[in-house]
């Protein structure tokens, strides 16, 4: 599955509110349920936690991929978070993380969860994407640069 599957326009929040990792994942979680129309917030808020606890998720330079897997989802779903602000997330670096790419995947389906996170990380690998990203001004534009990049790198389906 590609990122930008993941990542669709209705996916795509430009401006985050939240100045903090607690509000950052209600928010995004919210975001998340009314576009997916999901009734498992507490499912999925619970998932993020847990895997949080066991290592920020803050992981890159100015970007943040908080992700779980659970029961009982058709597919792998997400948001992506833009903050030009800036959000206190506890990141690896101590700097404030202005792209969030929230991640949840089918527990039965692992392999198909690792494939996306794997196929993020090939995106991030590109030094030109997060700008690339930060400077579109509207979900049209951040999932047209998405599909951009990958075509630029090669990615497992």
């Amino acid at each position: 599955m590609l990122v930008s599957e993941i990542f669709k326009p209705e996916n795509i929040k430009m401006e985050i509110q939240s100045t903090d990792k607690e509000e950052l994942f209600e928010e995004m979680v919210n975001f998340l349920a009314d576009v997916e129309h999901l009734d498992i917030r507490e499912e999925i808020l619970k998932g993020i936690w847990e895997r949080e606890r066991k290592m920020t998720t803050g992981i890159a330079p100015n970007i943040a991929i908080p992700h779980t897997h659970i029961p009982n989802i058709e597919r792998s779903m997400g948001v992506l978070g833009i903050s030009h602000k800036g959000i206190d997330y506890d990141s690896l670096d101590g700097k404030p993380v202005h792209l969030v790419m929230l991640l949840v995947g089918d527990d039965k389906q692992p392999e198909n969860h690792l494939k996306i996170l794997r196929n993020i990380a090939i995106l991030l690998t590109n030094p030109n994407f997060y700008p690339s990203i930060m400077k579109c001004k509207n979900p049209k534009e951040v999932s047209e640069t998405i599909v951009q990049f990958e075509e630029d790198q090669r990615f497992v389906k």
